[in-house]
């Protein structure tokens, strides 16, 4: 491991361990601070060790608040695990769209799918508004083949 290699690991180890410590504060004075709301997280689950990772989170005035934050939410976190071919931070090339018959064959679970399609179905966003407006909980899960849980929760603040 060369010296830059080495460095750019270090840095990104302590921008990790800043950014947790900060989103962990965020996330307790917002729970702790009293009043009515929805607080809705965006997170990931490795099954096999249980630990998970807050990857965003929001304090919404009321449901329907929240679930907007999840529709806008689930679409950007799909483009994060299933890139579009046309995304600007890749090269030219770099990324292409599955061609049938090529040697990449899905048959498991497809997250990214889940997270375009499910906030957009109106039974769903139905029901989920009537689980928040009951002081319930929200959670749309989009698991991977490689034991990852993707998840987008909302749940009333009382």
């Amino acid at each position: 491991m060369s010296a830059m290699d080495f460095t750019a690991l270090c840095l990104g180890a302590l921008i990790m361990t800043v950014s947790a410590a900060l989103t962990g504060f965020a996330v307790a004075a917002a729970r702790t601070s009293g009043g009515t709301g929805v607080w809705c997280e965006a997170t990931v689950l490795d099954a096999e060790t249980h630990r998970e990772w807050l990857l965003d989170c929001h304090r919404a005035r009321n449901p329907r608040h929240a679930l907007r934050w999840i529709r806008a939410r689930a679409p950007r976190l799909a483009d994060r695990i299933d890139p579009p071919p046309d995304v600007p931070w890749a090269a030219p090339g770099t990324i292409r769209p599955y061609e049938p018959g090529g040697p990449y064959a899905p048959g498991g679970p497809d997250p990214a799918a889940v997270l375009r399609r499910r906030p957009l179905d109106g039974i769903a966003h139905r029901e989920a508004l009537r689980v928040l407006e009951d002081g319930g909980l929200h959670v749309l899960t989009a698991p991977d083949g490689d034991g990852l849980c993707y998840r987008l929760s909302a749940r009333a603040l009382r």
